[in-house]
């Protein structure tokens, strides 16, 4: 354990303290400007590095997974002790109806495995994409109580790629819009977000950036507005 809080930085933009290390880290943190911007820092090219070295699996790997899925029998759980013996013919109609229920949920589980992965894995593709885009730009803004909002756009693939960082939580009532801004248009929506307070929201895709220079966040009601109801706290531009 060491007693400079300071030399957690690191560890704690890559969650590798221990429940100890970061919950004294996280009680410092916010009364450190310098802390906060290292661990913001790392945090980002944390991920940029991620991303650049990331590789995409063989077509066939996805194929062959779920064909195993289909196949593989799961191994029972090992007792440590013996079962008491079944109390009667009573309960047999139970044992069956949970194995059909388990079967359902093995057929409902591996089902949603394949939409899920599939969406992980375009998901990743378009953040890849327009992380490593020639005519990418990056920019980052800080509101007034030390949160981070960073924006990766690309002009030529018509998307941006947004992350958070300590933005303070919302009632379940509310939530964070994003805003494309034009010179001579209304603002449009960017999209909706409620990221966690605690640390680094997931990336997520902005499209459609048209003739918008600027994106904004505001804070609407759960499920977005169809305009600003707030002035915006946060405007970044775009490529």
């Amino acid at each position: 354990m060491t007693h400079d809080p300071h030399d957690l930085a690191g560890a704690y933009a890559l969650d590798a303290l221990p429940d100890t290390e970061r919950r004294r880290f996280q009680r410092h943190l916010p009364g450190c400007q310098a802390c906060a911007d290292e661990v913001t820092g790392l945090r980002e090219t944390t991920a940029r590095l991620a991303l650049a070295a990331s590789r995409r699996p063989p077509p066939a790997l996805r194929d062959r997974v779920l064909a195993e899925i289909g196949r593989t029998r799961q191994s029972p759980p090992r007792l440590t002790r013996r079962l008491p013996p079944a109390p009667g013919r009573g309960l047999s109609w139970l044992a069956a109806a949970a194995c059909l229920l388990l079967a359902l949920a093995g057929g409902i589980t591996a089902a949603r495995f394949q939409g899920d992965a599939e969406r992980a894995r375009d998901l990743n593709r378009r953040i890849a994409a327009v992380m490593t885009a020639p005519d990418a730009r990056s920019s980052t803004a800080r509101t007034q109580d030390g949160a981070t909002v960073t924006v990766v756009s690309s002009r030529s693939l018509d998307e941006a790629v947004i992350t958070t960082s300590r933005l303070k939580r919302l009632p379940a009532a509310k939530t964070y819009q994003l805003w494309f801004l034009a010179a001579s248009a209304a603002p449009r929506p960017g999209g909706v977000l409620r990221p966690p307070a605690d640390r680094p929201s997931r990336p997520i895709i902005a499209s459609g950036l048209g003739n918008a220079r600027q994106i904004a966040m505001t804070v609407e009601p759960a499920g977005g507005s169809a305009r600003p109801s707030t002035d915006p706290f946060l405007t970044l531009p775009l490529a």
